[in-house]
């Protein structure tokens, strides 16, 4: 068998690790750009060599089986972050637009929703799970956070972190809201968690986006600048369907989407942009 299948091409031409591209693209709207298809190519050949497959037979592949085509994705899928990233960011978001908000719905009912999309390995969710207790301590509320990564969506579940990714977290809020399992490991309070849940979604799935509910706020930030133009579009729509009247998105501080100045109001605040959403019709959205 291994004499077989090392007669056979066992290396991706340019062509076809292009086409592995658009189907990555096709099903989750991320887009290798020219400049890291060395990557892409590296990622595939390991799973070439793990499968004993021909790059045809890979390529065949991916279009028949969900579960293959998920891995290649989790594979190129990157989960840098850490507690309280971009924290400047977020106090200006909670002091200077989000309590104003919270204090217009202070007589409703509705518990406050906030979605975390992209939310890797769950740091973010956290964060803003603490920032709520911290400064709305009576206010009723969940956090969301989804990825595409099924591996990542577990680890948040779990809530265990390094030394690394908690390097951000203020003395007195790591203590108050982490415990320590050994030199290297902290673990997220259960005090914290019973406000956060994760599910596996793909931001371009259209009905899975929509059956999430609806959210005051959602923070996508250093996620949609990996899609192609269309497709940031098409996230930025879904975000536009789910947020409840006058909610806000928060992208990361460099991110500029074109389709977001168009149907979200720029709010500038302190140097930054947040967005606001505008009411259409659903006719003005695809």
């Amino acid at each position: 068998m291994a004499e077989i299948f090392q007669s056979e091409k066992s290396e991706f031409t340019e062509e076809e690790i292009k086409e592995i591209r658009n189907i990555i693209w096709k099903h989750s709207g991320i887009y290798v750009e020219d400049s890291k298809l060395y990557l892409l190519k590296f990622k595939t050949s390991s799973r070439l060599k793990k499968i004993r497959v021909t790059p045809r037979e890979y390529i065949f592949l991916l279009n028949d089986s969900s579960q293959e085509l998920k891995e290649l994705i989790e594979s190129i899928t990157i989960g840098e972050t850490q507690f309280f990233r971009d924290k400047i960011q977020i106090d200006t978001f909670f002091d200077k637009i989000f309590k104003n908000y919270i204090q217009e719905k202070k007589n409703s009912p509705d518990i406050i929703t906030i979605l975390s999309a992209g939310c890797a390995t769950g740091e973010e969710p956290y964060t803003l799970a603490i920032y709520m207790l911290e400064k709305f301590p009576t206010i009723n509320f969940r956090v969301f956070g989804i990825d595409i990564n099924e591996n990542f969506i577990e680890r948040a579940k779990e809530g265990k972190y390094s030394s690394y990714s908690i390097r951000g977290v203020p003395p007195l809020i790591l203590t108050k809201y982490f415990d320590r399992i050994d030199h290297e490991t902290w673990k997220i309070k259960d005090i914290v968690k019973k406000y956060v849940s994760f599910e596996r979604v793909n931001l371009m799935d259209k009905l899975k986006m929509r059956l999430l509910g609806k959210f005051d706020v959602i923070f996508c930030k250093n996620v949609i600048i990996y899609f192609d133009e269309s497709s940031r579009n098409k996230v930025a729509e879904h975000f536009w369907y789910i947020l409840k009247k006058s909610g806000y998105l928060v992208l990361g501080p460099a991110e500029k989407i074109r389709i977001v100045s168009e149907i979200f109001e720029p709010i500038f605040e302190s140097g930054m942009f947040f967005y606001k959403k505008i009411e259409k019709s659903r006719d003005e959205l695809i």
